[in-house]
């Protein structure tokens, strides 16, 4: 399978002695969806920075869309890509139009009044950023990391200091743009992680700690599930102990760690004619949260 994204043991070491990243290897497919993730310090920031050709390795390669960055093919393949940064970095004295027509001339191709029309921009089209919403800025931001419907998409917190309903908004915009693209997001927001993002990959300290699909991360997870009836929670728990099932009382519920398809027939069966009420019985599936707060803590 061709790779998009390939670290081959890379290091970095900034001029103040600081380690970034300690000789990491990983990669992302052609067409994969992969969050990056981790504690701050992690190295998360300066892995996309030397995707994006302003830093160069210590030690080891970084490639994209199969070139070295910085190499000689590398301004090609930075072409193919759209980057949304955390920081804007936007001319605030330039207007909307201006702003991804200038995107369009550094990219070489691109429709400035398609863009304009898809993120909803027509009634800011002659404002200038400076005058926009923090929402309206990302989204612009994003349109010109689109413009040249790119191969490849970093996403660098492209929800930061958003409120709730713009990130929202932005959401919907990168979920449709994600469609067929390979897309690399960097972000500390689990939840959006979680909605956008197929494969997972975590640093900690500068090192690669997990590097898996989220599907094989739950597939490892004991199974749980989400039990509740009219008796007290605390009853029911015992009840489920009785039967030989941890279980522990929370949110008015009790979780027992069994397997909703193989286990709670049984269960459910021999509850219900000791005269437990039992009103809800659902399979528990772990957020990327949890499994996140697992492994580093691991």
């Amino acid at each position: 399978m061709d790779t998009a994204i390939a670290f081959e043991g890379t290091s970095k070491r900034y001029r103040n002695g600081t380690l970034a990243l300690r000789e990491v290897t990983w990669s992302i497919p052609l067409g994969a969806r992969a969050c990056l993730l981790g504690p701050n310090g992690s190295g998360k920031t300066t892995s996309i920075r030397l995707l994006q050709g302003a830093l160069a390795p210590t030690a080891g390669s970084v490639s994209l869309l199969g070139e070295k960055v910085n190499g000689a093919g590398y301004g090609d393949a930075r072409r193919r890509c759209g980057i949304v940064p955390q920081n804007a970095g936007m001319y605030a004295d330039l207007t909307t139009s201006e702003y991804l027509e200038l995107a369009r001339r550094l990219y070489g191709r691109g429709d400035v009044g398609r863009a304009i029309e898809r993120f909803g921009l027509g009634e800011h089209r002659d404002k200038r950023l400076a005058q926009l919403s923090g929402g309206f800025q990302r989204r612009v931001v994003v349109a010109a990391a689109l413009l040249s419907e790119p191969e490849l998409l970093l996403l660098d917190e492209p929800s930061v200091g958003l409120d709730p309903v713009a990130a929202r908004e932005v959401h919907g915009y990168l979920r449709e743009a994600m469609k067929g693209r390979t897309t690399l997001l960097c972000t500390h927001n689990l939840a959006e992680a979680e909605a956008l993002c197929d494969d997972v990959v975590i640093l900690r300290a500068g090192e690669v700690l997990l590097h898996e699909p989220l599907a094989a991360l739950r597939e490892r997870q004991r199974p749980r599930t989400r039990l509740a009836a009219r008796q007290p929670a605390e009853k029911l728990a015992e009840r489920v102990r009785a039967h030989g099932h941890v279980a522990s009382v929370e949110d008015g519920g009790v979780i027992a760690l069994i397997d909703a398809r193989k286990d709670a027939p049984e269960l459910l069966r021999s509850l219900l004619a000791e005269g437990i009420d039992l009103y809800e019985c659902r399979p528990l599936s772990a957020t990327l949260e949890e499994l996140f707060l697992e492994a580093v803590g691991r």
